[in-house]
């Protein structure tokens, strides 16, 4: 990328920003089924990463901006609730895991141990650094400081409800996201992931406090880089922008499965949540388009998925029992194409084949 203004210090090697140099090839992968860009750009990450590690001291990396632009009332500074030890040493955890995983796709088995084992080293210390005996959380309990270590992994597994639980808290008390740029995308994760999209529902589908709705009744056109679209900030950034990852991977329910990278295996996984009474979304992948719409009214749920030949796909519906669902009008079981694999928490799960299917039953 061209570099038009050359900043300097912090902002020209912040490891939350240079994370991308590792993070997109890998998204690109895991959307593509493509392992070119990893190829091509291995020896350069392995570089970088090793510059992080001549940066960090005892495995703890300071050079970042922190939750850039999060928002706390009555501050002007841009990272005012998580500073960047924490969310910088987060990134380099997150760095090494995923360079270990590059390593070992390629068949640097040698490297791929060598940077599991850096992964894990980083992972103790950001707990011994980070974790607050006195209460279980994280940095300084900020949504990001809990959200980020939640969906990277380095929460200690005995922590983790009470992690979960404080966040949950602490976005039902505020009723907006303080998180910033770096945080707010692993707040909707967290949430997310723990199967509480309903919360993340309420906190966008608002306007009397900061957030989307808040921008627009300020005027804005374009996503402005701070939640409350302060006018001594950029009014055209892309950064905030993260909900776009919710509205198809969780709301509409449209996902990679890891084990056929590229949508090779895909996971259909929709969100019912609030007041909505319809989602619609497709995404055209290296196979084909993958098409989702469901519907719910009267407490009934009625889900359409198209799937792309040569491709399977897990379903999960979320309903109370895989006796109550039926496909095309018989029970989803005995349709051809479909297969029931069991129950969670989550609803009755389906394995199909490619091609189009109806599912149907009471929420």
């Amino acid at each position: 990328a061209q570099e038009y203004t050359q900043f300097k210090g912090a902002f020209r090697g912040a490891a939350e920003w240079g994370a991308a140099f590792l993070l997109v090839p890998w998204q690109q992968y895991e959307f593509t089924g493509d392992l070119d860009l990893l190829r091509t750009h291995y020896a350069a990450m392995k570089r970088y990463f090793a510059y992080l590690e001549s940066r960090a001291k005892d495995n703890v990396l300071s050079d970042g901006l922190g939750d850039w632009y999060d928002y706390a009332p009555g501050t002007g500074k841009r990272a005012n609730l998580t500073p960047p030890p924490i969310t910088a040493t987060a990134f380099f955890y997150e760095d090494a895991r995923t360079l270990g995983r590059i390593a070992g796709l390629l068949g640097h088995d040698e490297d791929a141990r060598r940077l599991a084992a850096r992964a894990e080293e980083i992972r103790r210390a950001y707990i011994a650094k980070f974790r607050r005996p006195a209460d279980g959380l994280y940095g300084t309990g900020s949504q990001a400081s809990l959200a980020i270590p939640l969906v990277l992994g380095l929460v200690d597994p005995a922590d983790r409800k009470t992690v979960g639980d404080a966040l949950v808290r602490d976005v039902e008390h505020l009723g907006y996201a303080s998180a910033g740029d770096i945080g707010f995308r692993y707040l909707l994760r967290a949430l997310a992931d723990a199967g509480r999209s309903d919360v993340i529902y309420r906190l966008i589908n608002q306007d009397e406090k900061p957030g989307y709705g808040y921008q627009l009744k300020a005027g804005a056109t374009a996503l402005a880089e701070s939640w409350h679209a302060s006018r001594e900030a950029s009014q055209n950034h892309f950064m905030l922008g993260q909900v776009i990852e919710w509205f198809y991977h969780d709301l509409a329910g449209i996902a990679a499965d890891p084990t056929g990278p590229g949508f090779k295996r895909i996971m259909i996984k929709p969100a019912v949540v609030g007041d909505l009474t319809w989602v619609e979304a497709g995404y055209d992948s290296v196979h084909g388009p993958i098409a989702v719409r469901w519907d719910h009214v009267g407490g009934k749920l009625k889900l359409a998925v198209r799937i792309p030949a040569n491709t399977s796909a897990t379903v999960v519906v979320p309903a109370r029992a895989a006796a109550a669902v039926t496909e095309s009008g018989q029970q989803a079981e005995r349709s051809v194409g479909v297969k029931l694999i069991g129950r969670n928490d989550d609803g009755a799960v389906y394995a199909i084949e490619s091609g189009s299917y109806v599912f149907e039953t009471e929420l």
